[in-house]
């Protein structure tokens, strides 16, 4: 082993023990808060849809528009969660199959990044329902009095700064951290 590649591996080593681990707890929180609101989003599309096809007597377009989002919001969900829900959480228990997502110390660069890019269609989706709420002549009003689709654009707002926290840690995972005073 030459000295350059040497120097390599003392650079990969010290990668995975000094890395910059700046932000990863708030990363995982919010990744959280994100996954409970896609969630959310995805079921209250879902069941709008449900719900008006019954009163229309059939399927129509917005109707279709939000089966379909709310369908790809569960889909983002599973893959936040890589695709834990679909087994209850008992039978998880009993298999011995974890409970909670994993960290983002535990992830491998592609699955942080298939989480970013998750969150980001995640948005995309819940502008669409928010679209089909706003257009929406009778809008769903809130107990608070909110409107609903201001309530889908909060979440698209949040899922979007979740999508950028996310890109940053990431780009912070492949720094060493600098400390003060040097090593």
């Amino acid at each position: 082993m030459d000295e350059d590649e040497l120097e390599l591996q003392a650079q990969r080593d010290s990668l995975g023990r000094f890395e910059d681990q700046t932000g990863r707890d708030g990363a995982d929180g919010s990744l959280i808060l994100a996954d409970a609101l896609t969630y959310a989003a995805g079921a209250t599309a879902f069941i709008t849809a449900v719900l008006d096809a019954m009163d229309e007597g059939g399927l129509s377009q917005r109707t279709g528009i939000l089966i379909g989002a709310g369908i790809g919001l569960w889909l983002c969900s599973q893959s936040l969660n890589n695709f834990r829900r679909l087994l209850p959480v008992w039978l998880r228990i009993v298999l011995g199959m974890r409970i909670l997502p994993e960290t983002f110390e535990e992830q491998s660069m592609f699955a942080r990044k298939r989480r970013m890019w998750t969150i980001v269609i995640a948005a995309i989706l819940t502008a669409v329902i928010a679209i089909q709420f706003t257009a929406d002549d009778t809008s769903v009003i809130t107990r608070s009095g909110i409107p609903f689709h201001f309530v889908l654009w909060g979440i698209v707002m949040m899922d979007i700064l979740v999508a950028i926290q996310w890109y940053r840690v990431i780009g912070r995972s492949d720094q060493i951290s600098e400390r003060p005073g040097g090593w």
